[in-house]
């Protein structure tokens, strides 16, 4: 076990160390695609382990294909682990358009942020909870990605009533 999680802390920090060397070249990104391809790709967002809503339409975003990939499997990823165990995770995916920038977002009805982590989660090695595996990296990672494609992320959330994150990046 600790040898597994050593060998995760290790792969994720060389992700990060990636984001930061690695130019993110930024192209017209079909979003809606992208999200219903990795929902259909990971059994683990499939019925009857997670139920999935993707609300209203998901325009095109000016992202790094890529990049978006692996915030939206870190968001989502998080969505449906960080619920009570009694729980089936609820998530619902959504965008608010609005002068030229997109703020996509993931709400789940997992066990939420207290209000004064909501300001460092996005932080190296900060987790939200004990109880759940993870390196505390994740949102780390989300952050710089969305900041190197001109972006930025940010939560809302309440213990015990679940937490909504977003990802605001410029509209194709």
């Amino acid at each position: 076990t600790a040898a597994r999680r050593m060998d995760r802390l290790i792969t994720d920090a060389l992700a990060f160390s990636k984001v930061l060397q690695h130019e993110l070249p930024i192209a017209p990104v079909d979003s809606a695609s992208l999200i219903q391809g990795m929902i259909d790709s990971y059994p683990m967002f499939q019925p009857p382990r997670a139920r999935i809503e993707i609300q209203g339409e998901i325009p095109l975003l000016l992202a790094n294909e890529a990049g978006l990939t692996q915030c939206l499997s870190n968001l989502l990823g998080n969505a449906v682990k960080f619920v009570d165990k009694s729980c089936v995770p609820e998530v619902k995916i959504g965008a608010d358009r609005r002068d030229g920038v997109v703020r996509l977002w993931v709400q789940d009805n997992g066990i939420g942020i207290s209000h004064d982590m909501q300001s460092r989660v996005f932080g190296m090695f900060q987790r939200a909870s004990k109880d759940y595996e993870g390196t505390g990296i994740g949102l780390a990672l989300v952050q710089k990605i969305a900041q190197r494609m001109g972006g930025t992320v940010g939560v809302e959330s309440e213990p015990g009533r679940g937490s909504r994150f977003w990802l605001e990046l410029r509209a194709a």
